[in-house]
């Protein structure tokens, strides 16, 4: 379709759609002869399948807790002296992590220039190779 708007039909499809092409095709009033022939069809066009994608993303939205949402409720929960002290205590803890409380900040200024100027090329590779080891042990 090339005004990039769905028909009535279409768009019925589309809100009928819930894995079922047939059934969707039926439900937009397609007859039972060419549900599901059209059903397919259907899928296939790239303005009906971003419609069903986009239906589908407004619909899992809500489901899904953003930052705010979860520090409003480690929140309320904490400040709730209603709710056990397990809980307020663990929602203390989470929001702390959240919110990075809990970690420690190290500046460490490491010069190795002198260091490793010193050393062979060969000794370098022996060194980066225990390295590498550690690092996989």
């Amino acid at each position: 379709m090339a005004t990039g708007k769905l028909t009535a039909k279409q768009q019925k499809f589309v809100d009928a759609y819930n894995g079922n092409a047939t059934e969707a095709a039926l439900a937009a009033g397609y007859s039972q002869k060419t549900a599901q022939a059209i059903g397919a069809e259907n899928l296939r066009k790239p303005l009906i399948a971003r419609a069903i994608r986009d239906r589908g993303e407004k619909e899992a939205a809500p489901l899904i807790a953003s930052r705010q949402d979860r520090q409003r409720f480690w929140s309320d929960m904490m400040n709730n002296p209603k709710a056990d002290p397990r809980n307020r205590l663990k929602a203390s803890e989470l929001l702390g992590k959240a919110n990075a409380d809990f970690t420690e900040n190290i500046n460490l200024r490491v010069s190795l220039e002198d260091k490793l100027r010193k050393c062979s090329d060969e000794e370098l590779n022996d060194r980066l190779t225990a390295l590498e080891e550690e690092a996989r042990s």
